[in-house]
């Protein structure tokens, strides 16, 4: 039996991955860890994390400086999944981006695995790309089930607008918008739409600009959301989280502004639902706006 999940690894049938991190939830989104920790071993998926793992690393920054690096990086973490015979799990839609481009490219050109595999001999590794790089909607949605999710959670009575983030369109198809928004509907009472929901939340562009990134991106959004009032605005992006943090305090130090509505993962509304309390995965803590509403909706809809 495992601390993280209470599944035991080797007679396991469950779904087997491996969670990578990044680096923003870790640090910032405590209860977002916590609640997926939580979560996912009551939906019967087996779940551990990826270890020694570095920086994904961003594929739209490191692409344009070296792609040697950006590739042997991500293979990097990648192999940590595969020694461990797993699947690799990400929340993050920038992580999931980086690492299913860079699998992808592993997988389909032999040259560029010579290569990185070059590079990892140094370090006594090798990348064999045997595994599946999947998102936390994928595994939700399609392994667990969308039946099953909505027979064992209870539905919080809570209006919630969703932040997808550009990164989530990575398919023609758009399935993952899909899922996120099937998924989040399963949970709660009403979601919410509103203008500015395909807008980008800014990350890429504070790079290059912060006020436009600030004031064009992220307030336009808050902006159009305020006008609703919804008790939250979902999301699984950590990227997202990190640019919407950075955003509200510059716009609270520079013109006083407001936004009163709590930013919050899908995985905490999963937790809340399966009957996992706030305080078992630290939702109170850290918070760029007080959670108390969505606490008290929550305990008024499971009592």
């Amino acid at each position: 039996m495992t601390e993280e999940t209470g599944i035991s690894r080797q007679d396991s049938t469950f779904p087997r991955y491996a969670f990578f991190l990044g680096c923003v939830m870790p640090v910032k989104m405590p209860w977002a860890e916590s609640a997926i920790m939580k979560s996912l071993p009551l939906l019967e998926i087996d779940l551990t994390y990826v270890t020694r793992s570095t920086c994904c690393p961003r594929a739209g920054v490191w692409i344009s400086v070296d792609k040697r690096v950006w590739l042997t990086l991500a293979a990097y973490n990648l192999l940590q999944a595969e020694h461990a015979g797993r699947d690799l799990m990400a929340s993050c839609n920038g992580c999931y981006v980086t690492l299913y481009e860079a699998n992808k490219t592993l997988k389909e050109d032999p040259a560029e695995l010579r290569m990185v595999n070059e590079y990892l001999k140094t370090t006594n590794n090798h990348y064999n790309a045997s595994i599946r790089v999947r998102h936390l909607l994928e595994v939700l949605y399609e392994d667990v089930g969308i039946d099953v999710i909505r027979r064992k959670a209870h539905r919080i009575p809570l209006r919630v607008a969703l932040h997808p983030g550009c990164h989530m369109r990575i398919f023609e198809d758009g399935r993952l918008v899909r899922y996120f928004t099937e998924l989040t509907a399963t949970l709660v009472d009403e979601v919410v739409h509103y203008e500015a929901e395909q807008i980008c939340c800014g990350l890429q562009a504070n790079l290059a600009d912060r006020e436009f990134a600030t004031y064009e991106r992220a307030k336009e959004k808050f902006d159009a959301i305020k006008k609703l009032d919804p008790d939250a605005l979902v999301i699984v992006c950590s990227g997202c989280y990190d640019q919407f943090e950075r955003a509200l305090k510059i716009l609270e130090k520079d013109i006083g502004y407001r936004f009163d509505i709590p930013v919050i993962h899908l995985a905490e509304l999963l937790a809340l639902s399966l009957g996992i309390g706030p305080d078992e995965f630290g939702m109170r803590l850290l918070r760029t706006s007080p959670v108390e509403r969505i606490i008290e909706k929550w305990e008024g809809g499971m009592g």
